[in-house]
Protein backbone atom coordinates (compact mmCIF):
# COMPACT_ATOMS: atom_id res chain seq x y z
CA UNK A 1 0.00 0.00 0.00
CA UNK A 2 1.07 3.48 -1.15
CA UNK A 3 0.54 6.97 -0.27
CA UNK A 4 1.28 9.93 -2.78
CA UNK A 5 0.37 13.32 -2.14
CA UNK A 6 1.28 16.63 -4.64
CA UNK A 7 -0.15 19.76 -5.97
CA UNK A 8 0.06 21.31 -9.52
CA UNK A 9 -1.35 24.11 -11.46
CA UNK A 10 -4.34 24.30 -13.42
CA UNK A 11 -3.67 24.71 -16.78
CA UNK A 12 -6.62 26.95 -17.33
CA UNK A 13 -9.86 27.91 -14.68
CA UNK A 14 -12.27 25.28 -15.00
CA UNK A 15 -15.54 25.58 -13.71
CA UNK A 16 -17.58 23.80 -10.90
CA UNK A 17 -19.23 21.48 -13.39
CA UNK A 18 -15.70 20.44 -15.36
CA UNK A 19 -14.23 20.12 -11.81
CA UNK A 20 -17.23 17.72 -10.72
CA UNK A 21 -17.10 15.68 -13.68
CA UNK A 22 -13.47 15.08 -13.74
CA UNK A 23 -13.61 13.86 -9.79
CA UNK A 24 -16.62 11.62 -10.80
CA UNK A 25 -14.90 9.85 -13.67
CA UNK A 26 -11.89 9.66 -11.46
CA UNK A 27 -14.01 7.99 -8.54
CA UNK A 28 -15.01 5.33 -10.76
CA UNK A 29 -11.68 4.54 -12.21
CA UNK A 30 -10.35 4.81 -8.74
CA UNK A 31 -12.65 2.79 -7.22
CA UNK A 32 -11.64 -0.29 -9.91
CA UNK A 33 -8.26 0.57 -8.76
CA UNK A 34 -8.56 0.41 -4.94
CA UNK A 35 -7.95 3.79 -4.77
CA UNK A 36 -9.00 6.14 -2.34
CA UNK A 37 -8.40 9.95 -1.50
CA UNK A 38 -8.60 13.60 -1.20
CA UNK A 39 -8.66 15.97 -3.94
CA UNK A 40 -8.90 19.87 -3.63
CA UNK A 41 -8.80 22.58 -6.18
CA UNK A 42 -9.19 26.71 -5.56
CA UNK A 43 -9.38 27.97 -8.86
CA UNK A 44 -5.91 27.93 -9.85
CA UNK A 45 -4.20 24.69 -8.07
CA UNK A 46 -4.98 21.47 -7.44
CA UNK A 47 -3.88 19.55 -4.23
CA UNK A 48 -4.55 15.76 -4.31
CA UNK A 49 -3.62 12.25 -1.98
CA UNK A 50 -3.94 9.32 -3.47
CA UNK A 51 -3.16 6.10 -1.49
CA UNK A 52 -3.58 2.07 -2.84
CA UNK A 53 -2.39 -0.89 -3.71
CA UNK A 54 1.34 -0.21 -5.57
CA UNK A 55 0.26 -1.20 -9.35
CA UNK A 56 -2.70 0.66 -9.93
CA UNK A 57 -1.59 3.51 -7.76
CA UNK A 58 1.63 4.05 -9.77
CA UNK A 59 -0.47 3.40 -12.95
CA UNK A 60 -2.36 6.40 -11.51
CA UNK A 61 0.41 8.87 -11.03
CA UNK A 62 1.83 8.11 -14.22
CA UNK A 63 -1.79 8.95 -15.89
CA UNK A 64 -2.28 12.13 -13.96
CA UNK A 65 1.51 13.43 -14.82
CA UNK A 66 0.32 13.43 -18.37
CA UNK A 67 -2.56 15.23 -18.14
CA UNK A 68 -2.64 18.23 -20.04
CA UNK A 69 -4.72 20.17 -17.45
CA UNK A 70 -2.05 20.66 -15.76
CA UNK A 71 1.62 21.36 -14.80
CA UNK A 72 4.06 21.46 -12.47
CA UNK A 73 2.91 18.77 -10.78
CA UNK A 74 5.46 18.58 -7.03
CA UNK A 75 5.43 15.83 -4.78
CA UNK A 76 4.53 16.73 -1.34
CA UNK A 77 4.60 12.43 -0.07
CA UNK A 78 5.26 9.45 -1.61
CA UNK A 79 5.22 6.36 1.04
CA UNK A 80 4.66 3.14 2.01
CA UNK A 81 1.71 2.75 4.55
CA UNK A 82 0.17 0.38 6.41
CA UNK A 83 -2.88 1.57 6.57
CA UNK A 84 -4.86 4.30 4.72
CA UNK A 85 -5.76 7.68 6.03
CA UNK A 86 -8.04 8.96 3.15
CA UNK A 87 -10.13 5.55 3.75
CA UNK A 88 -13.39 7.17 3.57
CA UNK A 89 -13.09 8.87 0.01
CA UNK A 90 -12.86 7.27 -3.53
CA UNK A 91 -12.36 10.82 -4.53
CA UNK A 92 -13.45 13.42 -2.29
CA UNK A 93 -14.29 17.15 -3.88
CA UNK A 94 -14.43 19.84 -1.59
CA UNK A 95 -15.34 22.63 -3.71
CA UNK A 96 -14.99 26.18 -2.87
CA UNK A 97 -15.75 29.25 -5.43
CA UNK A 98 -16.98 32.55 -6.21
CA UNK A 99 -20.16 32.98 -3.43
CA UNK A 100 -18.45 30.50 -1.23
CA UNK A 101 -18.05 31.45 2.94
CA UNK A 102 -14.31 30.96 3.11
CA UNK A 103 -14.88 30.33 6.92
CA UNK A 104 -17.26 26.93 6.03
CA UNK A 105 -14.65 25.82 3.60
CA UNK A 106 -11.68 26.20 6.02
CA UNK A 107 -13.96 24.16 8.71
CA UNK A 108 -15.12 21.79 5.99
CA UNK A 109 -11.60 20.97 5.27
CA UNK A 110 -10.41 20.46 9.47
CA UNK A 111 -13.41 18.35 9.67
CA UNK A 112 -12.56 15.99 6.90
CA UNK A 113 -9.05 15.75 7.65
CA UNK A 114 -9.38 15.51 11.51
CA UNK A 115 -8.27 11.79 11.38
CA UNK A 116 -5.22 12.02 9.41
CA UNK A 117 -2.53 10.48 11.63
CA UNK A 118 0.46 12.32 9.65
CA UNK A 119 0.29 15.65 10.64
CA UNK A 120 2.35 17.01 7.84
CA UNK A 121 -0.37 15.99 5.27
CA UNK A 122 -3.21 16.97 7.33
CA UNK A 123 -1.62 20.64 7.23
CA UNK A 124 -1.07 20.58 3.49
CA UNK A 125 -4.23 20.13 3.34
CA UNK A 126 -5.38 22.67 5.65
CA UNK A 127 -2.90 25.18 4.37
CA UNK A 128 -4.63 25.23 1.18
CA UNK A 129 -7.94 25.64 2.05
CA UNK A 130 -6.46 28.59 4.07
CA UNK A 131 -4.74 30.15 1.69
CA UNK A 132 -7.70 29.75 -1.07
CA UNK A 133 -10.13 31.35 1.53
CA UNK A 134 -7.90 34.17 0.32
CA UNK A 135 -7.41 33.53 -2.94
CA UNK A 136 -8.51 36.44 -6.18
CA UNK A 137 -8.82 33.52 -8.30
CA UNK A 138 -11.72 31.34 -6.99
CA UNK A 139 -13.85 29.72 -9.81
CA UNK A 140 -17.41 29.88 -10.62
Amino acid sequence: MHRFVFSSRAAQPYGRMEIKALCEQSALRNAAGGITGLFLYDGARFLQALEGPDIPLFATIDRISRDPRHYDMTTIQSKTIGEREFHNWSMSQPLFGIGDDPGAYVARIVHDVRHVADAYIRAQFIGFASLARNARYRYE
